[in-house]
């Protein structure tokens, strides 16, 4: 069989991490080039070397998503590295635990800034590129759970989440007609450092981890693949009629009534 992606080229933002840093090695695995997007340069480099001594066309670009000319050198680098850009994952993310009156304008800003505003910037800038280069493309956002209900202790990561559904939607019906998708993933809880720093957060870790578990149909916590998985087959044209819609990874907690 021949591999998905393979021909194609992408961006991953928050890609040495988590689920990012999964979907690289799932992308890789398709065939696909890619630039890999992360602050933290040792990270980077050692993620985009495991791949690269298994063959892989992979860059490691550092960069802050919450710069919009970070993004815009990532988009560039692929364009000059591999040619063209096929395929723009909006990943990274920023979780403040706090209820709303506890969350400060500076906690505020930032979450609008790494989960909504870099968003807004590398989908902008990825359609710039597809719509020149004239061969449509995908765009894949990482939403979350978060986008359909809520928690009282992450009032600034509900609200940018939700507005990535909407910025998705936008953005499928104004390109369709170019030959652009954009999609959403939505994910329940995964194994990450974002979800390790949560759950240390807390008084009890253990107790935490077992008691988020319990929630969930399946009483397990997310692996980043089970996500990543739906991120690979959303930028391949097996996909090519989903547009403008949210696909949920959570083992069915949304489901669920109580």
């Amino acid at each position: 069989m021949a591999a998905r992606l393979a021909g194609k080229a992408g961006v991953i933002t928050g890609a040495t991490s988590g689920l990012g840093l999964a979907v690289l090695h799932g992308m890789a695995a398709e065939g696909a080039s890619l630039v890999a997007v992360g602050r933290n340069k040792a990270r980077g480099e050692a993620a985009v070397g495991s791949l690269l001594a298994q063959g892989a066309d992979v860059v490691f670009q550092q960069g802050d998503v919450t710069r919009e000319e970070d993004l815009v050198a990532a988009i560039d680098r692929c364009r000059v590295e591999f040619g063209h850009i096929d395929i723009m994952h909006n990943n990274a993310a920023y979780l403040v635990t706090k209820e709303l009156h506890e969350t400060t304008n500076d906690e505020w800003n930032d979450s609008l800034a790494t989960n909504l505003s870099s968003v807004f910037w590398g989908t902008k800038h990825a359609v710039l590129a597809m719509r020149e280069e004239g061969h449509g493309g995908a765009i894949i956002n990482t939403a979350s759970t978060a986008s359909f209900t809520a928690t009282a202790d992450t009032a600034s990561y509900v609200a940018t989440k939700t507005g990535v559904l909407g910025l998705t939607r936008a953005t499928a019906l104004a390109y369709a007609n170019e030959g652009i998708r954009c999609n959403a993933v939505c994910p329940g809880d995964f194994e990450s450092p974002m979800f390790t720093s949560f759950l240390e957060a807390t008084p009890d870790p253990v107790a935490a981890r077992n008691e988020l578990a319990a929630l969930y149909p399946t009483d397990r916590i997310l692996k980043p693949e089970d996500v990543a998985n739906v991120v690979v087959f959303l930028a391949s044209d097996s996909a090519h009629a989903i547009n403008g819609t949210s696909i949920v990874v959570d083992d069915g907690i949304l489901a669920k009534t109580y």
